[in-house]
């Protein structure tokens, strides 16, 4: 297999970029190197979905003040500019909204694995948001059909799987049944397309 090699691109020239561009150049600054973002494909966004309207229904229900945003950039302290698919900042951390990528780093960053993203996810953005402050980081796999919570002080991962329940210190009442993140049959699955 071979290798991909991604331009290395300084944090300013990526901030001047993606300024010119209003912001919306599918492209992240990944620890220097400028990485391309396809489309996830439609179980990624699907459970993208699902797991956003959730958390805004949990928000809703519990007046919860926080910021919740999806694909949006975010500056990180090692002058990465990563794009999560799903963000929450407590109430407490708000950033402040305006052009180009948010500053504050989030409390909650939910990655949903499709082919596209799935390596850079697993590997290199899980280690930045783990080294950034990032408070928990949950890994939505549509493949498996799990949710894997990480958190920089735990010795080891937790993975759930669809016959459990999706809880989070972060998000006080917040529940949600695993299975509900993905609505799709994996067994109905047209595989001609």
């Amino acid at each position: 297999m071979a290798s991909v090699v991604h331009p290395h691109v300084e944090t300013w020239e990526f901030d001047v970029l993606q300024e010119d561009t209003g912001w919306s150049m599918g492209v992240e600054l990944i620890a220097g190197e400028a990485v391309f973002v396809l489309p996830i494909g439609p179980f990624a966004s699907s459970a993208q979905i699902e797991l956003s309207t959730d958390l805004r229904r949990w928000q809703e229900d519990t007046g919860d003040e926080g910021l919740l945003m999806i694909e949006v950039f975010v500056a990180l302290p090692n002058g990465s500019r990563v794009g999560p698919d799903i963000a929450w900042w407590s109430a407490a951390r708000r950033p402040p909204l305006g052009r180009g990528a948010i500053r504050v780093v989030p409390d909650l960053v939910v990655e949903v694995l499709s082919p596209s993203t799935r390596a850079n996810d697993l590997g290199v953005k899980r280690e930045l948001y783990m080294g950034s402050g990032v408070r928990e980081l949950w890994l939505v796999d549509p493949d498996a059909r799990t949710v894997t919570r990480v958190n920089p002080g735990s010795k080891s991962d937790e993975v759930l799987s669809e016959n459990e329940v999706l809880r989070s210190e972060l998000l006080p009442g917040f529940a949600l049944e695993v299975a509900r993140i993905f609505p799709f049959d994996p067994d109905s699955v047209d595989e001609s397309s």
